[in-house]
Formats: C-alpha cells, sequence, structure tokens
C-alpha cells in the first residue's frame, strides 16, 4: 500500500529551516547592535542568570565530575541540590555551559539565547503549519513575533521558563492532534516533558491548554458535529494524558516541591482577592514599540508585546468577513480569560500556584502573545482584507496612537509613536499590497516580513539595553583572579576546610568557583543553618559580607579568607604568602569540618539570644566546659550626642581584635564606619545589612573613638554592641577541640560523610558544621548501629559518641523520594496499562 505524501511537506521543512535560520540571524543583529559578544565584550549576563543560574550549574558541573549529584557541600553550610535542579537547572541547553569551560560561561550564555530563540522561532512555525495546513512563506516571519516577543527577551535571565515556553506551541499542536483524531501519546510525552523541564511553567501550560481545548473544540466545525459524547472522551483522553504525564514526572517533581515548598511557604496555598492589578487601559499600551520599563519585571505591567504588525493583524481577524462569527466569539472569549487573569489578583495567583511572584510578574503571558499570533496568522492566511476593514484597522490604530500622549506622562516620546505609527500603516499598506498583482503582492510580501523582523528585533535591542548586563572580561577577570587564590590555598593545604571572602561579585560565588563557604541565595535556600548564621553575626542575606568574629569562623571551620582590597581583612589572621592578586590570610584558629566536644552544645538556645558575641562565648563553652568569655564588652562606653551620625567613645577591655554588631536599618542607605576619624569602609549594602563589622586591633584600656553613618535614632544606640576578643581564650578552646579532631575525614559532594574519632569525657558529640535537616534526611550509623543525628547550635549536625574509637557514616536522603518514585511508578503501569489495551484492541492509540 503506497503512502500518502504530503505536498506540502518539502515546503514546510524549508520553511521550518528559515525561522530557525531567520530567528538566530535576528539575535546576531541585536548582539551586533548592543555590542554583545562576538561583536563586542557585552553579554546577556544579567539579573538571575549572572547571579544565580550560572554559578548553580558550575557547582553542578563539579559534582557531577565527583559523583555527587543532588547535594552540594557549597550551598550555603551544606544543602540538597534536587530543588535547585528541579528549579533551575533542568533545561537541555545548560548542557552547553555543562560541556564548556566555566571560564566560557559567558560566550556560552550567548549562545544558548541563541539558539533557544531559533528554536523557539521553528517550533512556532511548526504549530502554524501544522493548525492553518499551510505552507507559506510568510510563517517563519511571522514566527519571529513569539521567538523574540516580550517575555522571552526581558525574562530570557530565567532560562528555565524558556524551555516549556518553546514547547508550548508543540503541546497545542499535540492537543489539536488528539481532538482531530484521538492520538494522545504526544500530548502526554509532551507535558511530561514540560513538567521535567520547569513544573511551575508547565503548570501554566497546562491551564491554558484546558481554555484551548474547549476553543478549538467550538471552532471546528467536523467537532461539533460530533456531539457530546465525543467531546466528553476526547476531553477524557485530554485529562488523563495530562494526570499521568504529572504523575510519571512525581521521581523528580514530587520531592524537588517538598524541597521549594521549606524555602517558599504555601507554593500551592490559597490566597485569593478580586483586588485589580492596574488599570485596563495601559494593557493596550504594552503593545507599543519600545514601550518596555523595568518596573514590569519588578511589579508592573504584563510583557505582552509580540510586534505592533501582530497587534494590527490582530484587529483585522475582528473585522475579517472570512472569519465566522463563532470563531471571532471564541476567540475573544480566550482572549477575555486572559486579560481577566492579569487584571483580577486572584485570578492572577492562580496562574501563579496561588503564590505570589517575586518580581517578574504575569510569567504566563506568553500565552497570550501565543494566542494572539495565532489569530494575527489566521488574518494573514486569509483572503486579502476587504477595503473597509483596512480602514477600520486604520481608524481603530490612530485612536490607539492619539491615546498615547494620554497614558505615557512623563515617558511620552515622538521617536515611540512615529515608530508605532509607521509599524501600524506600514503592516495595513503591505497587507493592502498583496491583494493586487504580482508586483505589488511580492512588494507586500517583502515589506511585511521586513516590517516583522525590524519590529522585533528593534524592540529586543531596545528592551535588552535597560538590564544591567556583566562583561565577557569582567567575569574572566573576576573568575581568574578569585580561581588563582582558591587553588593556590589547595596547593598549601590539602585537608577539609572553608574558604570565603570579604566582597561578592554575587551571593553564590562558591559555587561558581568551586570552594566550600557559607554565602548562597536560591528559591530553594530553607535551612536551618541561615538563621543560625544570622544569629551568629553574619549578614541577613546570608553572604558573609564583612564577616563575623574569629569564634564563629572558627566554629564554622574557616580556614582561609581573602580580600579585594576594597575591604580590610579582619585582625587576627596571618597573611599568607600566595602569589596571587588578592590577598589571602589564615585563620590559626579554625576548627576542622569535624570535630569531638562535649554534648552541652545540644544545650544551646541559639533563637532566643539577642547579642551574637554573648551567644559564640556561650556556644564555646558548651563545647569546651570551663572556657572563660573569649568576647569581652567594651567599657565605660560614652554616646557623643553633637555627632552627626551615631558616635561613642569605648575603652578596650582586651589586647586583640575587635568587633562591632551593626544594627540592622532595614534600608539600603550606605554610612560610614570610621575609627578614630580613619575612615573604615561602607556598610548597610546590599551584603552588610545587620551584622558584624571589624574594627581593627586596639591594645587593652585604649580609648576609642567610634562612628556610624546612620541617623541616631534610640534604638540604635540600643543595637551596638562593641567586643574585643581575648586570643588566648579562643587559642585554648581551640586546642582543645582540634586535640579531638577525627583521625579520619572523608567529605563528599553528593551527601557522603565518613569520621573516625575517638569519645570521652568531654569528646561526647561529634560535631559537624554542615546544616541539620530534619525528617531523617541525614542518617548516622556507629559503628554499623543506626544512631539519630542532632541539631547542634538549631542548624549544625551532632552525633553522639561512645568511648574509644567511633566509626561515623553519614547519608543524605531526599525527603518525598520514595513517595516520589512509588506515584511514577504507578503511574508507569497505568500508562503501560493503557497502551497494552489500545493495541488489544488493534486502534493503536486511536479512538473514534
Amino acid at each position: 500500500m503506497t503512502k500518502t505524501q504530503n505536498p506540502l511537506a518539502g515546503a514546510q521543512r524549508r520553511n521550518l529551516l528559515l525561522s530557525f535560520g531567520l530567528g538566530a540571524a535576528l539575535v546576531l543583529g541585536i548582539y551586533l547592535v548592543l555590542g554583545f559578544w562576538p561583536f563586542g565584550d557585552g553579554t546577556m549576563l544579567t539579573g538571575d542568570l549572572n547571579g544565580q543560574y550560572v554559578a548553580y550549574l558550575a557547582d553542578l558541573k563539579r559534582r557531577l565530575a565527583e559523583g555527587g549529584f543532588f547535594y552540594s557541600f557549597s550551598k550555603l553550610c551544606g544543602g540538597s541540590t534536587l530543588g535547585l535542579f528541579a528549579y533551575y537547572m533542568a533545561s537541555p541547553f545548560n548542557l552547553l555551559i555543562l560541556l564548556a569551560p566555566v571560564r566560557m560561561i559567558p560566550q556560552m550564555v550567548q549562545l544558548m539565547f541563541l539558539l533557544r530563540t531559533a528554536c523557539t522561532a521553528a517550533a512556532f512555525c511548526f504549530f502554524l503549519q501544522k493548525h492553518f495546513d499551510s505552507a507559506s512563506p510568510l510563517l517563519p516571519f511571522l514566527s519571529q513575533g513569539y521567538a523574540l516577543c516580550a517575555f522571552c527577551v526581558v525574562y530570557s535571565q530565567n532560562v528555565i521558563w524558556m524551555d516549556v515556553v518553546l514547547l508550548a506551541p508543540l503541546v497545542l499542536w499535540a492537543l489539536e492532534l488528539l481532538v482531530d483524531t484521538g492520538r494522545h501519546w504526544p500530548l502526554f510525552w509532551l507535558v511530561f516533558a514540560c513538567i521535567l523541564l520547569n513544573f511551575y511553567t508547565a503548570w501554566e501550560v497546562c491551564l491554558f491548554s484546558v481554555l484551548y481545548f474547549f476553543w478549538y473544540w467550538a471552532t471546528s466545525p467536523r467537532r461539533v458535529a460530533g456531539g457530546g459524547r465525543l467531546l466528553g472522551r476526547r476531553f477524557a483522553a485530554f485529562a488523563a494524558s495530562g494526570a499521568l504525564a504529572a504523575g510519571l514526572s512525581m521521581a523528580l517533581l514530587y520531592p524537588a516541591l517538598v524541597e521549594i515548598e521549606e524555602s517558599k511557604g504555601a507554593l500551592f496555598g490559597m490566597d485569593f482577592t478580586l483586588g485589580v492589578n492596574f488599570s485596563l487601559p495601559r494593557l493596550l499600551y504594552q503593545f507599543f514599540f519600545g514601550n518596555f520599563f523595568w518596573e514590569d519585571v519588578t511589579n508592573g505591567l504584563p510583557n505582552v508585546y509580540c510586534g505592533v504588525f501582530c497587534a494590527a493583524l490582530a484587529v483585522l481577524f475582528f473585522l475579517s468577513g472570512k472569519v465566522a462569527r463563532r470563531e471571532k466569539l471564541a476567540a475573544a472569549g480566550v482572549l477575555a480569560a486572559l486579560v481577566l487573569s492579569f487584571w483580577v489578583n486572584g485570578v492572577d495567583l492562580i496562574w501563579h500556584g496561588f503564590k505570589e511572584p517575586v518580581w517578574f510578574p504575569y510569567r504566563y503571558s506568553f500565552l497570550f502573545s501565543l494566542f494572539l499570533l495565532l489569530l494575527a496568522a489566521r488574518a494573514l492566511l486569509a483572503a486579502p482584507p476587504r477595503l473597509w476593514a483596512l480602514g477600520g484597522a486604520a481608524a481603530l490604530g490612530a485612536v490607539w496612537l492619539a491615546g498615547y500622549r494620554f497614558t505615557a506622562g512623563e515617558t511620552f516620546s515622538v521617536l515611540k509613536l512615529a515608530m508605532c505609527a509607521g509599524l501600524w500603516f506600514g503592516t495595513l499598506a503591505c497587507l493592502w499590497l498583496l491583494g493586487t498583482k504580482k508586483t505589488g503582492a511580492l512588494l507586500g510580501a517583502a515589506g511585511l516580513c521586513a516590517l516583522a523582523c525590524g519590529d522585533m528585533a528593534g524592540n529586543s535591542a531596545l528592551a535588552l539595553r535597560k538590564f544591567e548586563a556583566y562583561t565577557k572580561s569582567g567575569y574572566e577577570s573576576f573568575y581568574d583572579e578569585n580561581t588563582a587564590v582558591v587553588n593556590a590555598v589547595r596547593a598549601l593545604d590539602d585537608g577539609e576546610y572553608r574558604i570565603e571572602k570579604n566582597f561578592m561579585r554575587t551571593l553564590n560565588d562558591p559555587m561558581l568557583l568551586g570552594y566550600w563557604g557559607i554565602s548562597h541565595y536560591s528559591s530553594t535556600k530553607a535551612s536551618t543553618a541561615k538563621p543560625m548564621l544570622e544569629q551568629m553575626g553574619y549578614v541577613n542575606y546570608t553572604v558573609y559580607g564583612w564577616g563575623s568574629t574569629a569564634v564563629a569562623d572558627s566554629l564554622l571551620g574557616i580556614k582561609y579568607l581573602y580580600t579585594d582590597g576594597s575591604r580590610p581583612l579582619p585582625a587576627g589572621y596571618e597573611p599568607l604568602e600566595t602569589g596571587t592578586a588578592l590577598a589571602v590570610q589564615k585563620n590559626p584558629w579554625a576548627l576542622p569540618l569535624a570535630y569531638a566536644g562535649s554534648d552541652a552544645a545540644l544545650g544551646v538556645d541559639v533563637e532566643a539570644s539577642s547579642n551574637t558575641f554573648t551567644l559564640q562565648n556561650e556556644m564555646l563553652s558548651a563545647l569546651v566546659p570551663g572556657t572563660p568569655d573569649a568576647l569581652l564588652a567594651a567599657e565605660d562606653v560614652e554616646f557623643d550626642d553633637e555627632a552627626s551620625g551615631i558616635g561613642l567613645w569605648f575603652t578596650v577591655p582586651v589586647s586583640g581584635p575587635c568587633y562591632l554588631a551593626v544594627p540592622d536599618t532595614g534600608n539600603f542607605m550606605p554610612g560610614d564606619v570610621k575609627v578614630d576619624g580613619e575612615l573604615l569602609g561602607e556598610y548597610f549594602q546590599g551584603d552588610s545589612l545587620g551584622g558584624v563589622f571589624p574594627l581593627g586591633s586596639f591594645e587593652a584600656g585604649q580609648r576609642v573613638y567610634f562612628e556610624l553613618g546612620v541617623e541616631d535614632k534610640p534604638e540604635y544606640r540600643e543595637k551596638i554592641q562593641i567586643y574585643s576578643l581575648d586570643a588566648g581564650v579562643l587559642t585554648a578552646a581551640a586546642d582543645a577541640l582540634k586535640a579531638g579532631a577525627p583521625a579520619e575525614l572523608s567529605i563528599r559532594e553528593g551527601g557522603a560523610i565518613d569520621v573516625t574519632v575517638e569519645g570521652g569525657e568531654g569528646r561526647e558529640l561529634l560535631v559537624l558544621p554542615f546544616a541539620y535537616e530534619d525528617g531523617g534526611r541525614w542518617t548516622a550509623e556507629r559503628g554499623g548501629e543506626q544512631v539519630p543525628v542532632e541539631p547542634v547550635f538549631e542548624g549544625m549536625m551532632g552525633v553522639r559518641l561512645e568511648e574509644g574509637e567511633n566509626r561515623v557514616r553519614l547519608r543524605y536522603h531526599h525527603p518525598g523520594a520514595g513517595v516520589g518514585a512509588a506515584v511514577s511508578a504507578a503511574s508507569a503501569v497505568a500508562a503501560a496499562a493503557w497502551l497494552a489495551v489500545e493495541k488489544r484492541r488493534g486502534k493503536g492509540g486511536k479512538t473514534a
């Protein structure tokens, strides 16, 4: 039997190649205009992409080489990375970063955006061709409206969302296939892929697919003729496919959701209100060329721009006499539902999993662009519009343009107005030419293609200019200087320890540079270590910042500290000769990353403490009973009422390093910190809010004048604490704990720790300064016997020891992994049974 050949197949394949190539070319043009690599030093590295994604991927690259996939000791004080993987790293495009050297991340980011844009254009072109059964050469150009829509450009830093944006048109194609033929397996596999790549955006696509299902059914005469029974069967297959796909993904999805829930809290909690988010007329001007503003990333309007040319075509869809009234009404219903979702707060929250998004609002706005472009394609492929329709569109466009002056306010731009007018009326002129004779039609087609490409590329370039971008050379310089330090330290010391620095490029530098630190930020950062670190004097963003005291650093095993010279290193540490551009110091009191101490440490109430210095004294004396206070309060404190900010005199109680606990003012207004008139640095910046500040080293009895450049308020005065370190006390306590250091210690990425240590009097407890997690996530065996892992200082791990030698084995287990695997297995069995039933009936996945 001869297979019927689709006469359009060859032309459709050429269109797909054209749409891919055109998307890549437009991105290269944008790079050229903006001076981005490979045409300049600029890059797409910005925002979360720069501060989070690339660091997580660099860390994943190293852990994969060490065999540790879902746990990293570089995350805060150690933590699961399964949630990070599911929320940030599951994209196949990330292979570009994983396969390239970490130093080449900027180039890979550039290539990633180019390839993803090109693939998105091809995917949308594929969908349009299947939907309309067309091979029109205009479709590849129309597809650029989706690939470079505002969502894809201004949210491009959130790379993990973009894979599902790419797959969304294919999901709709598969849905149409199910409705038309009953074949449900393509939809099943595409929904499964969406959930694995990013469950958050997949949720939005699944919600929209319900709307789309009924729209497609309502606008298809063949389906309407099938009656309610066929509708029920098709919808049942649609729902079952989605449910089984979600179930199959639970092996990864469920434990990831458990982890993310702990950080974000109530990810799918109910918070329904009927307040409105913005004035509706303002939404119309989101289709204005170049009208993107930074507030639309933080808490502004939906990013729905997909071309002025698209808006003009969409208007013609509703004015066209070739489009049935039923189709127009159904399309208006879908658009109204999406606009209502944008406008009403409670409905908007449904799309976000009933959780208010932090920045990047309306994270489903790409679906509005997708549907509007579908309507635009319908108008474009219909017969050339009649003059009255073009006239109506021109009149509506004139009203729209006239209204810009009244809504723009101070942001009014004559250039934007002129560009929009040119694009709108140019599109209408090209459509009129398409209905003329051959030469005119060719001119119209060429003009429309040029307008579409110029529209999308120009708007994208203008939008990207408003983002802070990091240069390729700046990244390389930072990476080279910092990895040189890390490598130099490791060449001198091959043990297990933490490294930190008192400056930052991002909140996740330890993961990028490959050392164990305490700095980390992500949407899955929940950890008992975080509140403990804040109580110990580290800033409330959980980055090292200016640091804390030598006591705190030592308890955490921070053995090496380095600086770029922008801030002074704390007194008391020993300069280390490394031959690097950045200065390095060694903490002589640093404890190993496992040590034996008194079990009195289990009783320290960290949360109740209001003084970080007395808390650290309590920690040290609990580990080594009988230890006197290592941190002593300043004496004879006298405030200066004539100071411009907060000024005070104090007397140093003991010779050695001196520290200040800075009150958290809750704002980012930098304030000078001075001692005896000498400027030490600025506080109250991104990595310095409410922590400890090193004031230098002084002699016992020295009278010191201190100034802090903030408003002098009584509540700030009350919170200021100044203490000095008695180095002799810390030395004695550190020596006692180091004497109880393990004979053998192995710490491996992935969550595996093996320790051989002596227990005895005063050494009843093995302390591991890694984040404690309850719920049996860490399990411990002592001599082959299961023993509990207990919280030490409410944020570290502890295992009780017996007299003599103890061999302790700790392993990390992901919560929910068993439940997720069981649901996935059950779903796989159900899917296999469904397939078997279909084969037994001889239907091969098709139903009537």
